[in-house]
């Protein structure tokens, strides 16, 4: 499977993934700077840093991704408004594997298991609900 996965198109969506985490820092490093309006620019920021990993991540388990990922990424965020239990649950995998990577870098090689255990069952439950 992880041979069908690997296209051009995913390793662009991981470069746009990547792009959008140091944006994402960036911009919580200049609301910090005390620039006007900082707060509430920082509470937004912080808001789509979180969502977003967690509809990408839900876009991952669904099987429409090996072929449109446009339409994996709607239903995905779709997903994650219904399913506020599971988005949780996605999210806290994804803080659980940033922070053993950051604490042991050697675990970082590790981190992409608890993930997509995460995904993974997420996406049983709503298709077992459905």
């Amino acid at each position: 499977m992880l041979r069908r996965r690997l296209r051009a198109g995913d390793l662009a969506a991981g470069a746009v993934a990547l792009a959008g985490a140091l944006l994402c820092a960036a911009d919580l490093a200049l609301a910090g700077a005390g620039l006007p309006g900082a707060p509430l620019f920082a509470v937004v920021a912080a808001a789509i840093g979180a969502a977003a990993p967690v509809v990408g991540l839900r876009a991952c388990a669904r099987p429409e991704s090996l072929t449109d990922w446009p339409a994996a990424v709607r239903a995905a965020g779709r997903d994650a408004v219904r399913d506020v239990g599971g988005s949780g649950l996605v999210l806290l995998a994804v803080a659980t594997a940033a922070l053993c990577a950051w604490m042991m870098l050697p675990l970082a090689f590790l981190a992409p298991g608890p993930l997509a255990l995460a995904a993974v069952h997420v996406r049983l439950t709503v298709i077992s609900e459905s």
